[in-house]
């Protein structure tokens, strides 16, 4: 680890030993999930899981802390089943050092664009306020976002500056896949806008 939590020089073992409450809760979902980053069959396992009745995912997170000297970025080991997002100081502690409720809540989650350089970020709006976490790859940040949003967390989209837009053919959409498109490709054609939730 680095000067007060900055960023270790390279990611940490996505498949650490695991002991203590870490390990008892992974147990429960099934196990570790292996290298979610390059393994095809380990990615879709870990999909499922985020989107499943358990709403489940875990691994390691960088959470934005205050210390006395300012803020900074502390490694953490986190498990989220059902909404409940369980923070530990390792993967083999022996207790949590922080449960956010994040479900049954106005609870919200969005990306950050204005976060620390080389990792995905996104913050959540939870029971007692707010955190910023940071994932060390894509995958695993669309992992988390996908098992907050499963576990009953509103995803909140960050604001999209239309100013100087002339016709809804120059806007994107983000369709409830994923998925984004070019609404040009509905030019000519009749449109109706419709906002919608999945949940």
């Amino acid at each position: 680890m680095g000067f007060f939590g900055a960023k270790p020089d390279k990611e940490p073992d996505f498949n650490p030993p695991l002991a203590g409450k870490p390990y008892e809760l992974i147990s429960l979902l099934g196990g570790p999930l292996g290298d979610i980053a390059h393994d095809q069959q380990a990615l879709a396992r870990a999909t499922a899981l985020a989107n499943g009745p358990e709403a489940a995912t875990f691994g390691y997170l960088l959470l934005d802390v205050k210390g006395c000297l300012g803020r900074f970025w502390k490694q953490v080991y986190a498990v989220i089943v059902k909404g409940a997002v369980y923070i530990f100081e390792s993967p083999t502690a022996e207790r949590t050092l922080r449960l956010l409720a994040a479900s049954d809540c106005e609870c919200e989650v969005g990306e950050r664009e204005e976060c620390k350089a080389g990792v995905y970020c996104f913050r959540l709006k939870h029971a007692d306020g707010s955190a910023a976490f940071c994932a060390f790859n894509s995958k695993a940040m669309l992992l988390w976002l996908q098992a907050l949003q499963t576990g009953g967390v509103k995803y909140e989209d960050p604001p999209v500056d239309v100013g100087n837009t002339q016709s809804l053919f120059e806007l994107r959409a983000t369709l409830l896949t994923g998925e984004e498109i070019d609404l040009d490709r509905y030019q000519g054609c009749v449109c109706l806008v419709v906002n919608a939730a999945s949940k």
